[in-house]
Formats: C-alpha cells, structure tokens, sequence
C-alpha cells in the first residue's frame, strides 16, 4: 500500500515519514539508508508493529501527508482488519495452569508485583497458576514485556525442573516473537526478585514552569530492592503551602504498600537548586492522624540534585568520585570549605579537582542561583562530588566539629543512616548531645549515581543553572 501511495518513489518523502513517525511515536527509531526503497518501507512498517498503537499511528501519519487519498483510506481499513492475539494461548495456558496449579512459594508475590510493576493496586493471587492465568490479560508498557512472560522468567527461578526449563524456554520464544529479546535479557540480568533489603522512595519537586506559584511532585516508589528504576507514580500541582501534605500522602501510599516487607526504607528528595532550602526532613508524616511527626524520626531521609542528574556530561567525574567513596568513606576524604575559597575566580574548581576529595561540608545553604566562579554547590557538582554537606544557620567551622565527630563515632559509609541515628540520640538525651542540637538541621546531599531516574532530555544547561522555562513549558 505504500508503495502505490509512492513512497518507494522518492528518498525525501521517506525521511519525512520516519521524522513524522519519531515525533509522533516519541521513539527515535531509524532506518538504514542503505536499504532499496521498498525494503525501507518494509522495516518502517515492521517499527511501527513492534510499538504499543504503532501502526494506527502511522495511518494517522500517512493521513497527515497524503490527506484525502484513497491509499490513506485503504491503510487505515488494513490495520483496522488485524486481529488481536492473545499473548497465550488458551492450550498454553491451561498446560501452565496444570504445573503450576498449588505452587504458592515465597517469592510469589514479589515475582507478581515485578511483573505487573505498572498495575495499580498490584493484584493478588492464590498460587502461581491463578497469577499466570490472570496476568495474560494485563497489556505491557512500550518496551516492556508483558506481565506473563515476565511472571513466567521470574516465577521459573521458584521452580524445579523440568518445570524452570520450560518456563524459561516458553519465555525465551515469546520475547523473540514480540521482538523483546533485549527486555528479557535486561529482566534476567536483575536476577530473581528480593523479598528484602533497602527501599528508596524518590519524591522529586519541581516548581511549574508557567505558574511560579505552583510546584509539580512526582515520585518513584521501589517495592523490589533488586528493582531499579521503579515505574513512575502520579504527578500532582499543588501550590507551595500544599507541598507538605502532598508528600504526607505519597509516603502514606507508601507504607501502605510496604506493608508485608520488612526492608529499609531511605527517603530522597529530588530538587532544583531553587529549592534547596525547603527543610524537607523536617515535614511531617501521619498527618490525618492528627499526631504528625518529622520525617527524620523514622526514615534516613537525604536530597539529590535535579540539574546533576539531569545532565550527561556530568555523570563521568560523579561517577568515578562515587567509585572512590565506596572504597573509602573516610573523613580524610572531606573537604571543608572556607569563606576565602571564593574569593578569587575559579579557586574552588581548582581545590575540588584533586580526587583526594570525596565529600565537602559548604558554608551555608546554596543560592538560589549560581555565582560564576564563586560557587561552593556548583563547584561540588562539577567536580564531581556525591557527597555535599551544610547547614542553613550555623559556621562551617561547627559543622566540622559535627561531622568529624559523627566519623568518630562511626563510619560515613551510611551517612543518611548516621544522620538519623545522632537526630534521635539528641532528641533522647539533648543536654548530655555533643552536636548541641545542631545535627537536627543539617542537610545532607547523597547522590549514588546508580540510582538514576528516568528524566528524559530536560533542556536544561547542566549543574548549577535553571532549566530553559520557555522549553520545559513547551
């Protein structure tokens, strides 16, 4: 049909095409420019199949270019004519159902909640036949596989043989066929979902790039500690007196859905420089209980830098700094920053760029913009360090006194753990507190850099500047 719309006729029209079909689609696809005219067509048709709602938009891509046409109608009647195959047969299904009918091991509804990641409530199921029954009616993401056959690789490692093999086999012909094979392999390469461990709930907020008033929240909650990144939540508005309770309510949700594990939980905040100085450890939980009480009390809870994870070209120094703290999470690796670092031009870059630091304690809480040149935060970031350190009222000099103490005691291998521990002490005893209260305020930047997030290009112009508004908006 593309071929007799002529297609096949000219090389230009078929760039637009596929510059049409990766706008619509938001998939940067390509075609081999090497391949005769109706073999470039051929594959532009098999891209579109292999992508949730693809070829309807290719009809609808077609129709933008030949509006009108006879063709345009007559494709859009072929893909309205494809039938919908089940993912499983219904022979598969009931030969499954048969196996696995009564196996109900522990790593059932792990393997479950992993599977359908992007199912909300995550459905529960009696054994693990009812689950690969049910699952074959769940749809997958773009990219992903569908829940059964990530329930069959996954369920397969609870199984003994011949059952694993086949399981595995099955999946192995089913991510082929759906042209998933590079899904599969990234599934097997977590291994078999975790029942424990440490969980991170990720809130990122950001302020609303048309109304200043206003700020965004979204969140990344990690139900399996071998799982990473979890799928995104709900985005909410709200205004800045709103902020609070929003995220009250994604840690309630939270709980809720933590409630059958026992694992760690670290709490992090995902913020532009602009709102670094919101006291987030300090924002309540349980307040329609009506007994509100700061987040440090029961979580480790930490900030990360938006604009740090948002730009590429700083992932390298980060990177290799991280590398370097995991080995050696010593306060010798400290740098303590001092008023006459910025005093002349670029002397802090010069300061950070020695590997020797891993970590450094600012003078006060960054500006809400970055001073070129004269930056502590901006320095930090660039250089590359994951570890940035400062409180909102007190000298560099008394937090030094803190945080030397605090590696006295302990490691600084788990600072966010460390922090918490030393807020509680304080709160129990607070006249015998060496810190003398002022641990409750210090905020700590933790960033491990395999804990990406999914941000997708934001335009933005890398650590230490604010995002193009004009672009984010659009």
């Amino acid at each position: 049909m593309l071929v007799v719309a002529g297609f096949a006729d000219d090389k230009s029209i078929r760039t637009l095409l596929v510059a049409e079909l990766r706008r619509a689609l938001d998939n940067p696809f390509t075609v081999p420019d090497q391949l005769a005219p109706r073999a470039q067509l051929i594959e532009i048709v098999n891209c579109c199949s292999t992508i949730d709602d693809g070829l309807a938009v290719l009809a609808d891509v077609l129709e933008f270019l030949r509006p009108g046409t006879k063709e345009c109608t007559q494709f859009r009647d072929l893909v309205d004519s494809l039938p919908l195959r089940d993912v499983v047969s219904e022979s598969e299904q009931e030969r499954f159902r048969h196996q696995l009918e009564g196996f109900s091991p522990p790593g059932l509804r792990a393997a479950v909640r992993r599977a359908a990641r992007f199912v909300v409530p995550t459905p529960h199921y009696a054994d693990a036949a009812e689950a690969f029954s049910e699952l074959a009616d769940f749809n997958a993401a773009p990219g992903e596989l569908p829940p059964v056959v990530a329930f069959a690789e996954l369920i397969a490692a609870e199984c003994e043989e011949p059952l694993a093999t086949q399981l595995r086999k099955w999946s192995d012909g089913q991510a082929h066929r759906l042209r998933l094979d590079n899904a599969l392999r990234a599934l097997r390469s977590y291994g078999a979902p975790s029942v424990a461990g440490r969980l991170h709930l990720a809130i990122m907020i950001e302020a609303d790039p048309v109304d200043p008033g206003r700020y965004e929240v979204s969140h990344w909650r990690q139900d399996d500690a071998a799982e990473w990144p979890p799928p995104r939540g709900e985005t909410v508005l709200t205004t800045s007196a709103g902020l609070e309770g929003e995220v009250a309510k994604v840690i309630s949700a939270a709980e809720e859905a933590w409630a059958e594990t026992d694992a760690d939980v670290v709490i992090e905040f995902v913020l532009p420089r602009g709102l670094l100085g919101l006291p987030v450890h300090t924002w309540s939980t349980e307040r329609h209980l009506g007994a509100p009480q700061p987040l440090y009390l029961t979580y480790p809870t930490v900030i990360r830098s938006l604009e740090r994870m948002s730009s590429r070209r700083s992932h390298r120094v980060w990177r290799r700094r991280w590398s370097s703290w995991t080995q050696e999470p010593s306060v010798e690796r400290v740098y303590f920053c001092e008023h006459g670092d910025t005093r002349d031009h670029h002397r802090l870059d010069a300061i950070l760029s020695d590997e020797r630091w891993l970590m450094t304690v600012l003078t006060g809480t960054p500006s809400a913009t970055p001073i070129p040149g004269r930056d502590e935060f901006f320095a930090a970031l660039r250089a590359g360090l994951p570890i940035i350190v400062w409180h909102p009222t007190v000298s560099s000099e008394v937090v030094r006194e803190v945080v030397t103490w605090m590696a006295g005691s302990d490691d600084l291998g788990n600072l966010p753990a460390l922090t918490r521990k030393h807020r509680l002490d304080a709160l129990r005893n607070r006249s015998s507190s060496p810190d003398g209260g002022i641990i409750g305020d210090l905020v700590v930047l933790w960033d491990d850099p395999n804990r990406m997030l999914p941000l997708g290009d934001r335009g933005g112009p890398g650590p230490g500047g604010g995002a193009d508004e004009h672009h984010r908006a659009s």
